[in-house]
């Protein structure tokens, strides 16, 4: 299987105006590999809490982090990271959430491409962004009952 960072990398780089104010900071630890980012609060406005509750996102950007990147850690290149015979042996469910601005629905679709025999479940347009247990709880519980129940038959 491909290096699972690699189809959205090529994805963003489609769109280069995608992340907005995402700032990569300079790593000062010479002992954490890797690039640190810190979404801007454009971004999280914009891309991953476009639906939810202002509430909900003045308190993400009060708890944002910097986070590390690993796209460039040998592992994440690692081609047989994910195997049909390792990951693929598992069941595997993926919830398309149509309106998420921060992983678009076309890569969503494009990630499930690339992982054959995943069951797909979608939230409808209309009301759920990155942050569906904010956006839509009562739907999110409905889907993930039903995917449970579906699940144990």
């Amino acid at each position: 299987m491909e290096p699972v960072w690699l189809p959205f990398l090529k994805f963003v780089e489609e769109k280069p105006d995608f992340f907005l104010d995402t700032k990569e900071l300079v790593q000062s630890n010479p002992e954490i590999p890797g690039h640190p980012v810190i979404f801007g609060p454009n971004f999280m406005a914009e891309r991953l809490y476009q639906l939810s509750p202002p509430e909900d996102l003045t308190l993400a950007l009060s708890l944002i982090r910097p986070a590390n990147r690993f796209n460039e850690d040998p592992l994440m290149r690692e081609e047989k990271l994910l195997t049909e015979e390792g990951y693929g042996s598992a069941r595997r469910m993926f919830v398309v959430v149509e309106d998420d601005l921060g992983i678009p629905a076309e890569f969503q679709r494009r990630m499930i491409a690339q992982s054959p025999g995943v069951e797909v479940e979608e939230m409808a347009a209309g009301g759920a962004d990155h942050m569906p247990m904010l956006s839509r709880p009562e739907e999110l519980v409905e889907l993930l009952l039903r995917i449970a129940n579906k699940c144990c038959d």
